[in-house]
């Protein structure tokens, strides 16, 4: 082991104890050091693996284990497993750990963790209840492949979290806390979202052992996208996808605009494990999405099962999959083969659709068309679903490297249409500016029928709109024109994502608060400032977006809102407790109006607690309280002890820079912190 020192992973902690040890410990280049015959992917082998070892430590392989031997006079073990199924070296994996603990999920799942209390077992009840039902949904998915067993490891400030082996899941041990007196309902959400996708991966990359590191990106998007539909599956709410969706499409697009996106070209083996990077292809699921809604949900899947069950512990190359199915649906009219789909992945960045509409004697002309970006003169293979907006009506269509554009008649001079995305669309449109108007005043419509676009669209819409508006491409009153018809009504948290991106974007711009302002009118009248006990978790968050918008923009009675609140819960916190997802709000909005008094009486209760929240809070102050603020006593009231855990020293610096962040642009505050700011500075 000595000789491969880089290839193994050890946890130290005090004392110098080794608590765990994984080999290889670099998911794909590190096996080359171990293996350096049996270093390509499709040499596959079947492995009988036994370990000998101090009977302190646990270990864990891919397979359960068969029999074990014990030498009583060396305080030895030698543990068999059961043969792996075929597969490559790539896919082996060794676990020694000592101090570890096993909850016991299900028959032939555990979660191991340093777990020596109740209380820090409860840290894990919710991934374990994820992880549970996320197999159970999975295994019934893919019941034609068994997979033994499953091992999930938890290990603290563990980097190299996207490892994963067949039958071994390793998380990084702070992805998977779910703290319900600490947590919001998104955390929830974001848990289960990282676990989903690695237990998945066990159904692909690491039973499909692939050809070239270059094809990874193919497994690596099926195993994100059938977990998340997993994570739909446990939550009982479709809604979260579309969610996901929208949250995968703006952040691919934004990077995209700027980064190549496109998977990995691996040119040096040395470069191998660069594929395991962030991000780990965001757009590839988005490009799956949409290659599922032109083959039919129905044959999408079939494809895949095939591919799975005929290839299982095969060598295989990714471009199967595309092979499968010749022919994409034939009402979009594309004549082309389902491998140039694959010029999503080829080309850099993504286009954009360019819907002209013009009047004629006879009706409206359109003339669809892409565009790219300067650097870039490729072009894909679009398939488009277009839908009539006061008809109701859709209709397909398809641009290609062939058909760059496309121009039709309709025969009725009323007609608007728009571009219908459905799940997945990985390019933006740009209207013609009647086609805008049409679309904003649809989405005024008071009796609800701006509901017939739906939630997917209706955020792409607004995303679009602004990347062009600051592309310059897009009048900016038309943008706040549909800002004002879309969101007059809107309650709905995925349609709202893009736009409070936008709110992150532009709130430092002092002209545009007043319009931010009035944006938040009606939404913050619907659904005010308490919560309802049967309330959609989205809805929550959205109104948690909604109120922390209104404070940071000075709206009426927000920080009046925040202060009431506050005290009727310092007067009773049984009585009136706080949610965690309301803590920060309340503490921070309700002490920036509080007097001096009330500071004082928060800085009590912290040093009755020591809850390192509330020193955060502390520095939320106001003008009440400038004076308390300034001294910056509450650091003399460390102990020893305290100033020396690492724990502090990180509040410490938390305090400074929100000290620093909320109050130096006031001349009092930066006086006082350039007077005192070699004490004050954490060291």
């Amino acid at each position: 082991m000595k000789n491969y020192d880089e290839s193994f992973f050890r946890n130290v902690i005090k004392g110098n104890t080794v608590t765990f040890l994984i080999a290889p410990y670099i998911q794909a280049f590190g096996m080359r050091q171990l293996f350096p015959c049996w270093d390509i992917s499709h040499l596959k082998a079947t492995f009988a693996i036994s370990i000998k070892h101090h009977r302190k430590f646990i270990t864990l392989s891919n397979m359960p284990i068969k029999y074990s031997t014990h030498f009583i006079r060396n305080d030895e073990v030698w543990n068999h497993f059961y043969t792996t199924p075929p597969m490559s070296t790539l896919q082996i994996a060794i676990v020694m750990m000592n101090r570890y603990q096993p909850i016991r999920i299900s028959e032939n799942i555990t979660l191991w963790c340093e777990c020596y209390s109740d209380e820090q077992s409860l840290k894990f009840e919710f991934a374990q209840r994820i992880i549970n039902n996320i197999t159970l949904h999975l295994k019934s998915e893919f019941n034609e492949i068994n997979i033994p067993k499953m091992d999930h490891i938890v290990i603290p400030n563990f980097l190299q979290d996207g490892i994963s082996k067949w039958g071994i899941i390793f998380h990084t041990e702070a992805n998977l806390i779910y703290d319900k007196k600490l947590d919001s309902v998104m955390r929830k959400m974001e848990i289960a979202r990282l676990i989903a996708s690695k237990i998945a991966y066990q159904w692909f990359s690491n039973i499909l052992s692939i050809n070239w590191w270059s094809h990874f990106w193919l497994h690596d998007g099926f195993a994100t996208m059938f977990g998340e539909e997993a994570v739909i599956k446990s939550f009982n709410n479709s809604e979260i996808l579309d969610l996901f969706i929208i949250q995968n499409q703006y952040e691919s697009l934004h990077l995209d605009s700027h980064f190549n996106m496109n998977p990995v070209e691996i040119t040096d083996i040395s470069d191998i494990n660069s594929i395991f990077n962030f991000p780990r292809y965001m757009k590839v699921i988005i490009l799956l999405r949409m290659y599922q809604n032109i083959l039919t949900d129905e044959v999408f899947r079939s494809n895949i099962h095939t591919y799975v069950s005929e290839q299982t512990f095969s060598s295989i190359t990714s471009y199967n999959f595309w092979s499968m199915k010749k022919e994409l649906d034939g009402g979009y009219h594309c004549n082309a083969s389902s491998n140039e789909f694959l010029t999503w992945i080829q080309y850099e960045h993504y286009p954009v659709i360019n819907s002209k509409r013009n009047i004629t004697d006879y009706g409206v002309k359109y003339i669809l068309s892409q565009h790219y970006n300067t650097t870039n003169y490729s072009s894909w293979l679009i398939p488009i679903n277009l839908e009539e907006i006061f008809l109701k009506e859709s209709y397909k269509i398809c641009l290609s490297s062939y058909i760059q554009s496309i121009i039709y008649t309709i025969f009725r001079q009323n007609s608007y249409r728009m571009v219908d995305i459905q799940q997945a669309g990985y390019y933006r449109v740009k209207y013609d500016s009647l086609t805008w108007d049409a679309i904003a005043k649809y989405a005024n419509d008071t009796d609800g029928d701006y509901k017939n676009i739906n939630v997917i669209n209706r955020a792409k819409i607004i995303d679009d709109a602004f990347h062009l508006t600051m592309e310059r491409q897009l009048n900016v009153s038309l943008f706040w024109n549909l800002t004002q018809y879309f969101y007059s009504h809107e309650t709905n948290f995925v349609v709202w994502y893009p736009l409070l991106k936008v709110f992150e974007y532009i709130s430092f711009s002092i002209p545009l608060l007043d319009r931010l302002k009035k944006l938040l009118e009606n939404p913050l009248k619907t659904l005010g400032y308490d919560e309802h006990f049967m309330e959609n978790d989205l809805t929550k968050c959205l109104r948690q977006e909604i109120v922390k918008w209104a404070c940071i923009l000075e709206y009426d009675n927000c920080e009046q809102t925040a202060s009431r609140k506050l005290q009727q819960h310092l007067r009773n916190p049984k009585i009136n407790p706080l949610l965690p997802e309301w803590k920060h709000w309340t503490y921070c909005n309700g002490l920036a109006i509080a007097n001096s008094s009330t500071w004082s009486y928060v800085k009590d209760i912290w040093l009755k607690t020591r809850n390192p929240s509330l020193l955060l809070y502390l520095t939320c102050s106001g003008y009440g309280s400038y004076s308390d603020i300034a001294s910056l006593s509450f650091f003399e009231l460390f102990t020893q002890d305290e100033k020396q855990d690492i724990t502090f020293i990180r509040l410490h610096i938390d305090i400074f820079h929100s000290v620093i962040m909320k109050h130096s642009k006031t001349f009092y505050i930066l006086e006082k912190i350039l007077t005192v700011l070699k004490t004050f500075k954490p060291e």
